[in-house]
């Protein structure tokens, strides 16, 4: 087959990164793959990997024209079969230029915390939890693909030498977080909250924290770090900025704190994990999460903030013994159920199987009727809320 894969974005992130590693493991099974997506700093990993790479002509938040276009011009030029695209705006644009045009074949994948009704209801969809798929209303094509981990590529090999990177001696604790200092999902605030915690405990404890990762956020964290450290008098909170490999990262920590992808790879470097969310909340993966987890994903929605994580971080310090048996609880789970290896294979079912069997045209009608529909709505809502906030600046 030859597949063409559309991220929403090369940024750093998860959903991005899973999209790569996984064209990667497909193409290593034999079938012709392309990249195609906004350009970023993610190209030095697809680089890496061997993949070819088309940047689109724009980036852009809403659903472009000109890339729609570039989709259709690359599908005929590669003589493409499938084209698996990778959240909303990617999704949209696949569906309403090539496949509408020239019926090309289309695999959708959301990965985010909700799935946009205006995405057509014909084409095959995959998720990235079982809450998403349950609450993925009059979609019988939707399944559920959790993030795929690398979990050859993501393991402990040699600690000591991650941790020599950044001076770590023996005895100290360390944390690690590595995400993108974003707003979105409340990143920032969980970050913020973590420093001033660790803060906290490096006045009692060794504790060292490590943060990589870079975005709208980053001057924040900065900041935060260096009001610790100068009342500490010593470098406790690392602020690294964005890595293209952070695996040194994940193996140089005692305890990983993380959401989405980045949670479950530090589950696969045998790391114990405190899970972030939004609006405080903060949960350690163990025996009694594990099921809250694998039912609505690697985040929460509310919880007790700092005070949370503190009386989570605290005991787990103390307890190498505790951390030792989550660490390989966590890896166990990743080797078993987030495999790339066997996310790269029903993938290649999924598309061998949406190209032998489309659905019947019949349906496209009022699915894509219904999408033009909800992007509309989308579109004004939107619309309003930018224009009260534009109106609330002008406010004396």
């Amino acid at each position: 087959m030859n597949i063409l894969v559309y991220p929403h974005e090369l940024a750093m992130g998860g959903s991005q990164l899973n999209a790569i590693e996984a064209a990667a493991a497909v193409r290593d099974r034999g079938h012709e793959v392309t990249i195609t997506a906004p350009t970023g700093e993610l190209v030095t990993v697809i680089e890496e990997l061997g993949l070819p790479f088309v940047p689109t002509p724009v980036k852009s938040y809403y659903p472009s024209a000109r890339t729609a276009g570039h989709l259709m011009e690359l599908t005929r030029r590669l003589h493409v079969d499938v084209i698996h695209a990778y959240e909303w705006r990617p999704s949209i644009e696949a569906a309403f230029g090539t496949h509408l045009r020239n019926g090309t074949p289309v695999v959708m994948t959301v990965l985010s915390m909700e799935v946009m009704t205006s995405l057509p209801r014909h084409i095959p969809l995959f998720v990235g939890t079982h809450q998403l798929a349950d609450s993925a209303v009059r979609r019988a094509n939707a399944m559920v693909m959790e993030p795929p981990i690398d979990v050859r590529k993501n393991a402990v090999r040699d600690v000591a030498k991650a941790r020599r990177r950044w001076g770590f001696t023996e005895d100290e604790l360390v944390i690690s977080v590595v995400c993108r200092l974003a707003l979105e999902h409340e990143k920032l605030e969980g970050v913020l909250q973590a420093v001033a915690v660790a803060g906290d405990l490096a006045e009692r404890l060794p504790v060292r924290m490590l943060i990589v990762g870079d975005g709208e956020g980053r001057a924040d964290v900065e900041r935060a770090a260096e009001v610790v450290n100068r009342r500490l008098g010593r470098e406790v909170i690392i602020v690294t900025g964005s890595l293209s490999d952070p695996r040194d990262a994940y193996e140089a920590a005692d305890v990983v704190f993380g959401m989405g992808s980045s949670a479950l790879k530090g589950l696969a470097f045998s790391k114990p994990l405190v899970v972030q969310g939004k609006r405080g909340f903060w949960k350690l993966f163990d025996p009694q999460t594990s099921s809250l987890f694998l039912y609505q994903g690697w985040f929460g929605d509310g919880g007790g903030g700092a005070a949370e994580l503190k009386a989570i971080l605290e005991p787990l310090l103390h307890d190498a013994a505790k951390r030792l048996e989550l660490g390989q609880l966590g890896r166990h789970l990743a080797e078993e159920r987030y495999n790339l290896d066997r996310a790269a294979e029903r993938l290649i079912d999924v598309y061998a199987d949406t190209i032998a069997n489309p659905a019947p045209l019949a349906s496209w009608l009022p699915s894509l009727g219904s999408s033009v529909v909800e992007e509309a709505k989308f579109r004004l809502v939107m619309g309003m809320a930018s224009a009260r906030r534009a109106f609330s600046r002008a406010l004396p």
